[in-house]
C-alpha cells in the first residue's frame, strides 16, 4: 500500500496527487489523504472564508503566505490518532508527501508505530515552498528513509520529472482554438481579473471564474468556466474517493459540468494557445504536459517567482508585461510550445520511475510494498 499525503489549500498539489494515485493504482494499492480532513469543522469553515478574502485581495494572500506557521495545533487530535491507528493496522510504510505540513504527523507515526517508514518528499516548485521550509531543517532521517523528489529544479535549471495527466498527447499547436486560458489557481488569486479586463477587446479568452455572477463580467466574446459551485477538495465522492475538480462551462450564469471528459480543465488547456496565470507549480505541470506556454502574472511569493524564472530560462513562457510590450505576438507563444514539446522527451515520468525503483528495492527487501 502506498499512501499519498497532500493538502487541498492549493489545487496545484491536490490535483497532481489525485493523478499520481490513479497512475500508481495500476501497480499497487494506493490511498490518498487530504490534510484538511483532520481539521475540526469550524476550522474548515474558516479556511473557506479565508479563500474568499484571498481571492478578492491578493495583497492579503501574499501577506498570509509569508506568515505560514505549523498547523499541527489546529488539527483534531482524535482524528489524527484514529488515522495513525489505521495506518498501523494496515502496515502502511511507504508515503508520498506533497505538503510539508504532514511531516509532524509522519514523525509521530514513525516514533510510535513503525521504524521502517519510507517517505518520498514531492516538491512541486522550483525552490523550497513555504510548507516545506517550515520543516526542511528538522526532517528526522533517523526516523525514516527519505527521498527528495524535485519535479522542477531551479538550482540546476531543469525539469526532472513529470506526473502523467492520463491523456494522449495534446493536439498540434496550430490546430488549437485561438484562445488563451486565464485563471488564478484553485483559490482564484492574483491579478488575473485585472488582466482579463485589460485584454477584453484584444484577445479571445477562456476565463476561469469563481462566482456564477462573474459570467460575462469581462465581455461577451469570451467563454467562462469554473469548478462546480459548492465542491471542496476535502469532499469524497460516492465511492469514498477524492476526485479531480468537477469542471464545466458557465452559460447564462448556469454551471454546465463536463462529465464526458476526464480532467476537463486540462483538456481546455490542451486546446488553448497559452495559459495566463500566476506561476504556481501546478500550472508548470499543466504547461509541461500539454505543451502550452505560460504568460506569467504576479507571483504569490518567492517560490512562484523562481518558477517563472525557470520557465523563462527554458524558453517555456514569458512575463505578461514583457509580452504586452512586444504587442502580444502569438509567434513567441508557438515557439515556447515547440520548446516544451522538444524538452518533454527527456523528462522522466515520476510514477513509472518509482515503480521501477520499488521493484528493485522489493527484490532486495521483501515487504517494501
Amino acid at each position: 500500500m502506498i499512501t499519498l499525503l497532500c493538502s487541498s489549500v492549493a489545487l496545484g498539489v491536490y490535483t497532481p496527487a489525485v493523478l499520481l494515485r490513479e497512475e500508481l493504482s495500476g501497480y499497487y494499492e494506493a490511498d490518498l489523504e487530504v490534510l484538511e480532513r483532520l481539521y475540526p469543522p469550524e476550522t474548515r469553515l474558516k479556511l473557506t472564508e479565508n479563500k474568499k478574502v484571498f481571492s478578492k485581495r491578493f495583497e492579503v494572500a501574499k501577506l498570509g503566505h509569508r506568515m505560514i506557521r505549523d498547523i499541527t495545533p489546529n488539527l483534531d487530535p482524535q482524528l489524527v490518532t484514529r488515522l495513525l491507528g489505521k495506518w498501523a493496522e494496515e502496515n502502511r510504510r511507504v508515503f508520498m508527501v506533497f505538503s510539508g505540513f504532514w511531516m509532524p504527523i509522519l514523525e509521530e507515526y514513525a516514533k510510535s508505530y513503525r521504524k521502517d517508514v519510507h517517505v518520498e518528499l514531492i516538491h512541486m516548485d522550483a525552490v523550497i515552498s513555504p510548507s516545506w521550509k517550515l520543516y526542511s531543517n528538522n526532517i528526522r532521517n533517523d526516523l525514516f528513509t527519505v527521498n527528495d523528489v524535485w519535479l522542477f529544479d531551479g538550482a540546476a535549471g531543469r525539469v526532472n520529472y513529470t506526473i502523467s495527466m492520463g491523456h494522449a498527447a495534446p493536439k498540434d499547436y496550430k490546430e488549437r482554438d485561438n484562445r488563451l486560458v486565464i485563471h488564478g489557481g484553485g483559490w482564484g488569486m492574483g491579478t488575473y481579473k485585472e488582466t482579463a479586463a485589460e485584454l477584453n477587446h484584444s484577445l479571445d479568452l477562456n476565463i476561469v471564474i469563481h462566482e456564477l455572477t462573474d459570467d460575462q463580467a469581462y465581455g461577451a466574446g469570451h467563454r467562462y468556466y469554473m469548478v462546480k459551485p459548492g465542491w471542496s477538495p476535502w469532499m469524497k465522492n460516492e465511492e469514498n474517493e477524492y476526485t479531480l475538480p468537477p469542471f464545466g462551462e458557465v452559460i447564462h450564469q448556469r454551471f454546465n459540468e463536463d462529465t464526458g471528459v476526464k480532467h476537463s480543465f486540462y483538456q481546455l488547456i490542451c486546446n488553448s494557445k497559452a495559459i495566463i496565470s500566476k506561476p504556481g507549480g501546478g500550472t508548470l505541470l499543466d504547461s509541461l504536459e500539454s505543451f502550452t506556454p505560460v504568460i506569467f502574472l504576479e507571483p504569490l511569493g518567492e517560490h512562484e517567482a523562481c518558477n517563472a524564472e525557470l520557465w523563462e530560462r527554458l524558453g517555456f513562457g514569458i512575463r505578461y508585461e514583457h509580452w504586452m510590450s512586444m504587442g502580444c505576438p502569438l509567434e513567441i507563444l508557438e515557439a515556447c510550445s515547440e520548446n516544451l514539446r522538444s524538452y518533454k522527451t527527456q523528462v522522466l515520468n515520476y510514477g513509472r520511475c518509482f515503480h521501477e525503483t520499488a521493484a528493485n528495492i522489493g527484490s532486495a527487501r521483501p515487504g517494501f510494498l
